[in-house]
């Protein structure tokens, strides 16, 4: 098997026609993380090689018979998408469901230690069960699958959050 040497001739070219725009949607991203100067270089010359590795995955997608300024444009969106990809992948997904648990212990002249349970235990059953589970760390999706398996409630993982929101906003008339 002989390698597609006219692909990879195709592909080297585009590269060093346009690595300076691969360069430039990178280090406008890493310039505005963390750390010194090199620290930030050396961030987004780690992305500019994520993106010249996806280039040659999704090369065929290209139209080389497009303009200059099409393939560009093309290539500045794949940039941006490799470069959120991999931020989405290296930052924690954030919790809402721990903001709001914090705004609700926080309420005006309560004494949290026999408070927070004697206002618990007077939810219906359901409720008590889903608030155990968030108070002893289960995500929302986590919640949804327990709560599928133990009581055959099927909830989705937004429908999870949203009961959360209305036990709180309860939870909160009845500590008044």
């Amino acid at each position: 098997m002989t390698p597609d040497t006219s692909r990879h001739d195709a592909y080297c070219a585009f590269m060093r026609r346009h690595r300076s725009t691969v360069w430039r949607v990178c280090w406008r991203f890493a310039r505005r993380g963390r750390g010194n100067r090199d620290d930030r270089k050396a961030r987004a010359e780690d992305l500019a090689q994520e993106v010249w590795i996806v280039l040659w995955l999704k090369f065929d997608q290209l139209d080389l018979s497009a303009s200059e300024a099409r393939q560009r444009r093309w290539l500045e969106k794949l940039t941006e998408t490799v470069i959120l990809d991999l931020h989405r992948r290296q930052e924690p997904e954030p919790d809402p469901l721990s903001d709001e648990l914090a705004d609700t212990l926080a309420i005006p002249g309560l004494d949290l230690s026999d408070t927070l349970f004697d206002l618990l235990a007077l939810l219906p059953p359901d409720e008590q069960q889903l608030m155990q589970l968030r108070f002893e760390g289960y995500d929302a999706q986590e919640i949804a699958d327990r709560l599928a398996a133990t009581s055959g409630l099927t909830l989705s993982r937004d429908a999870v959050y949203q009961r959360i929101s209305r036990i709180i906003k309860k939870l909160r008339q009845y500590g008044r």
